[in-house]
């Protein structure tokens, strides 16, 4: 199933109002599928299988796993055997700059080895 996956502990892809005019637009056509946590991005991933797009919030609550910590965990998912949609891509949304950038860097170092 081909769907997209909004990672964000309280706002909804409507919320998000920075960033490219472009990324803007594309938080508003409806079509997110929206995770509050790990659990629920454990439990969407596994009964619709990897999405075509995900976006990312670095800080998830005071007592759940970062998004950045969520990054690595669907990369391990891939690394075991899941397959990743051909033309996946990703954003970051968080206004955490130093978590947004950390999310950024893992994901764009896995998806260059990955795609070697």
């Amino acid at each position: 199933m081909s769907y997209q996956l909004f990672i964000d502990d309280e706002r909804d892809p409507i919320d998000v109002t920075w960033g490219p005019w472009q990324d803007q637009a594309m938080y508003r056509d409806g079509s997110w599928i929206i995770a509050r946590n790990w659990g629920d991005v454990l439990e969407i991933v596994t009964s619709l299988g990897f999405p075509d797009m995900i976006s990312f919030d670095h800080d998830l609550g005071e007592k759940e796993i970062t998004g950045y910590e969520i990054a690595k965990h669907l990369c391990d998912i891939i690394m075991d055997g899941v397959e990743l949609p051909d033309g996946f891509k990703y954003r970051v949304h968080s206004m955490n700059p130093v978590g947004a950038e950390n999310i950024r860097r893992y994901m764009n170092q896995f998806l260059e080895i990955h795609n070697e």
